[in-house]
């Protein structure tokens, strides 16, 4: 059913949710996982620094996917997340994407009231995602 599975994945505790569903659907279906993590253009970090995390966040993926059988390829892009994701996904060829609902920097999406993330927000990516991406995303949350 599904061939390849995308998941942007950030480092956050969210994004590793994400991941950790991705893999349970691709054990399911025989599928691949297609792990994204994306570099910010404009960082204040060092370019080695930010690299550095980024093989990181995607070693961390692989190995918990490897350990259960599935296959990953990694993508480790520099792009804007919230302009580039749409074409990125395209070009892994994905037939589904799993993505989480709040990424590292949900600090944008507090609640007022609640002093915390609230469960009817979601980040700026996976909103521009829901709306322009051509296959199916699951969103996690």
């Amino acid at each position: 059913m599904f061939d390849v599975i995308a998941v942007p994945i950030d480092g956050s505790e969210y994004g590793y949710k994400a991941a950790d569903v991705a893999i349970e659907i691709a054990q399911k279906f025989d599928s691949k996982i297609a792990a994204v993590h994306v570099l910010e253009e404009f960082s204040f970090s060092s370019y080695d620094d930010e690299e550095d995390s980024g093989d990181a966040i995607l070693a961390k993926v692989t190995k918990k996917a490897n350990d259960v059988g599935v296959d990953v390829t990694e993508h480790l892009l520099t792009a804007d997340p919230l302009r580039d994701m749409k074409f990125i996904i395209d070009q892994t060829h994905a037939d589904l994407v799993v993505i989480h609902a709040h990424g590292a920097n949900n600090n944008r999406f507090v609640s007022f009231e609640e002093n915390e993330v609230s469960d009817t927000q979601i980040g700026s990516v996976s909103e521009r995602l829901l709306r322009t991406c051509e296959v199916p995303v699951l969103l996690i949350k």
